[in-house]
């Protein structure tokens, strides 16, 4: 079976190419079929959005799609920004952009008050049959007053996002803790078992 990944961040595609190893899985990307167009997001969930995405690749392409939705929430900021992760500093914003405003907006909160939530939701949308299947998962830390050096393209706020149990910031985890502490890797193993029946 072939699965498309629909999204083009390659930091979400390395992932899923490398947690959804099955060997009746296909696993194709975006830039395999050369598929540039993007969906519009205008969910109020991470769930919508997902969705969203899932069915408007699956039904260009007529393949299985993976769509996925993700971010931040602050507990401080009522869940904000959630859905509007990406988007909350406009089209043209920049990661650094989006580091900025959030450290701003948590100017002057304790760190008690300072908990958050990576969380996502990711769909898989069967457009022959009409039908889908939903995985999600999160990670909960702290967000910290000054950011760490360090980037990784795409995921912003994990400059921002400490892990009290490893007392350690996001992107600043070596690979052994980043894949121990994997949410998609988690939500992968649960897909897989979901999607076995329609592998074989």
């Amino acid at each position: 079976m072939k699965l498309l990944i629909g999204s083009h961040n390659p930091a979400k595609v390395a992932d899923y190419k490398k947690y959804l190893v099955h060997s009746n899985l296909e696993i194709v990307t975006l830039k395999d079929i050369g598929f540039l167009e993007e969906p519009l997001e205008i969910g109020q969930t991470f769930e919508e959005n997902a969705m969203q995405k899932a069915r408007y690749y699956a039904e260009k392409t007529e393949l299985p799609t993976l769509g996925e939705d993700g971010g931040i929430e602050v507990e401080a900021l009522g869940g904000e920004p959630g859905v509007n992760s990406s988007r909350w500093v406009g089209p043209l914003g920049t990661d650094e952009d989006r580091i900025k405003k959030l450290l701003t907006m948590m100017e002057g909160v304790p760190k008690e008050k300072r908990t958050a939530k990576l969380g996502f939701v990711a769909v898989v949308y069967f457009p022959a049959e009409r039908e889908y299947l939903k995985v999600e998962g999160g990670l909960k830390g702290v967000i910290t007053e000054k950011p760490s050096p360090n980037r990784i393209k795409g995921f912003p706020y994990r400059s921002i996002f400490l892990l009290p149990d490893l007392g350690k910031i996001h992107v600043d985890l070596t690979e052994e803790e980043r894949e121990m502490i994997n949410h998609r890797k988690k939500a992968c193993k649960e897909l897989l078992l979901t999607l076995e029946p329609w592998i074989n």
